[in-house]
């Protein structure tokens, strides 16, 4: 429990407070982090629901759509979720990298 300000008398109680913003700073970051593995999903997903037309939206594209984020979200996070690297470092292949690649090149061209 955070002390306040008038209640900081001691340096023991200083140190305490040090050590719950710090640790506070420390599930933030962590959270952050996280929330880092589920960009690529939500960009192909963005991507693809412009080209859906309005007509067609619904239970099924929604369901569709975010089990493709999901698929996306596993391959860019790596196995181990308490420590997760970097997004390029988290892909499980460069041939998935590569494909994407491709598949992205292929929409670009059209």
């Amino acid at each position: 429990m955070p002390l306040s300000p008038s209640k900081i008398v001691t340096i023991n109680d200083l140190q305490r407070e040090q050590f719950v913003v710090r640790e506070r700073l420390k599930l933030r970051q962590q959270s952050l982090k996280n929330k880092m593995y589920e960009i690529p999903g939500e960009l192909a997903a963005a991507g693809v629901n412009t080209f859906i037309p309005r007509i067609l939206r619904g239970k099924v594209t929604n369901a569709a759509l975010n089990g493709g984020k999901k698929v996306i979200n596993t391959i860019f996070a790596p196995d181990n979720t308490t420590t997760r690297k970097l997004i390029g470092e988290g892909a499980k292949s460069v041939g998935v990298l590569k494909g994407i690649k491709s598949l992205w090149n292929l929409v670009r061209r059209r």
